[in-house]
């Protein structure tokens, strides 16, 4: 398959064509949990770069290692394969919360930014009839979406929610958090403007669950905004036939769907909202590049970012997915990601993550 002609402009909320995870499956999976192989669809934004150099494009990877910061401390956790992960509703989330996930959390904000081009939301927020002025951030996670939503919108109350208190003690003084488990019952004493999710894929066993909590917490003609993966990996071309990238994208559907969570789940985004009774619900994508393959200067960025994203966060998104879910002894799941990691860095599988951005508004 030849791909279009690409632009440089790495923002563009496209179509894409696409081959599926393991492009020679049909159906199926690993460890008896079926796997679901998207057809082809229309792509655009994403061109091969045959240059030699091609990571010669790219901005900004200086910056990989600066993105520490300092965390309150953790009050509860298990350890497990040699990671930590949250106490509070154990298993209900699936990745680590130490402080290399917490890292590679800091560095998938910085990404969502690239491509937004500095925008921390797609919503039409600005100039809302009645104000903006309570605002959610769901599985805040390291808490910096928040953090720099205070900070842009100093006038309005921001709280984010998670498992796991992994934020900075000091915060915006208009910006909080709180540990909670989205799926249960909401609770907060007045209404939302705004509530924003982003990576939630693996988070919950029913988004449709949290995303009816959002409608009912929202005031009237308030947003719900919903930044994620349409997974499973997918490949521009057929470079992609019979790699350990491809194995990793269908064992990790297929973990997934054993511990309960659907996490292909993303693509039904606007349709659930629309089931719910949200209006004026749009969805638009673009693509992250995992290596510097694709051509134009922001592409090769956002892969560059992603690819660091993906060789410091392999095991984390694999190891209690692949163990618990499916079997595997932590010993296989490392020796299966020494030949992921080495097809990554080779820079000649052309894989991308599909990312999917759907706002809503309730009635």
């Amino acid at each position: 398959m030849t791909p279009p002609a690409t632009t440089d402009k790495g923002s563009e909320f496209e179509a894409e064509r696409v081959s599926a995870a393991v492009p020679n499956e049909t159906t199926g999976g690993v460890g008896g949990a079926s796997v679901t192989v998207l057809p082809p669809e229309p792509v655009h934004g994403l061109d091969v770069d045959n240059n030699s150099d091609a990571d010669s494009a790219v901005d900004g990877v200086e910056d990989f290692s600066s993105t520490a910061s300092v965390r309150s401390s953790v009050y509860d956790y298990i350890e497990e394969n040699g990671r930590r992960y949250h106490r509070f509703k154990e298993g209900q989330y699936l990745l680590p919360n130490d402080e290399s996930e917490q890292e590679r959390l800091d560095i998938q904000h910085n990404l969502m930014l690239l491509a937004l081009d500095g925008k921390l939301h797609v919503a039409p927020i600005e100039n809302m009839p009645g104000g903006l002025h309570n605002v959610l951030d769901i599985a805040t996670g390291t808490g910096n979406w928040a953090i720099d939503f205070a900070n842009a919108y100093p006038t309005t109350s921001v709280v984010g929610t998670d498992l796991s208190p992994i934020q900075p003690e000091y915060l915006p003084p208009n910006c909080r958090f709180e540990i909670d488990d989205a799926e249960d019952d909401w609770l907060f004493p007045v209404p939302f403007d705004y509530i924003h999710g982003r990576a939630l894929i693996t988070c919950f066993r029913s988004h449709h669950t949290v995303f009816t909590h959002a409608f009912n917490s929202l005031r009237s003609g308030g947003y719900l905004e919903l930044q994620d993966c349409d997974l499973p990996l997918r490949f521009i071309d057929d470079s992609g036939n019979g790699t350990a990238l491809g194995t990793w994208s269908q064992r990790l559907m297929a973990g997934g769907a054993a511990l309960g969570k659907d996490l292909t789940r993303g693509r039904r985004y606007k349709e659930i909202l629309e089931e719910i009774g949200f209006v004026d619900v749009v969805e638009k994508r673009t693509q992250f590049p995992i290596g510097t393959w694709a051509m134009g200067r922001k592409n090769k960025t956002l892969g560059a970012w992603m690819r660091h994203d993906m060789l410091t966060g392999l095991q984390a998104m694999s190891m209690a997915i692949m163990t618990r879910g499916l079997g595997m002894a932590s010993e296989e799941v490392d020796g299966h990601l020494v030949d992921v990691n080495a097809e990554i860095e080779s820079n000649r599988v052309h894989a991308y993550y599909s990312i999917v951005l759907v706002y809503a508004r309730k009635p």
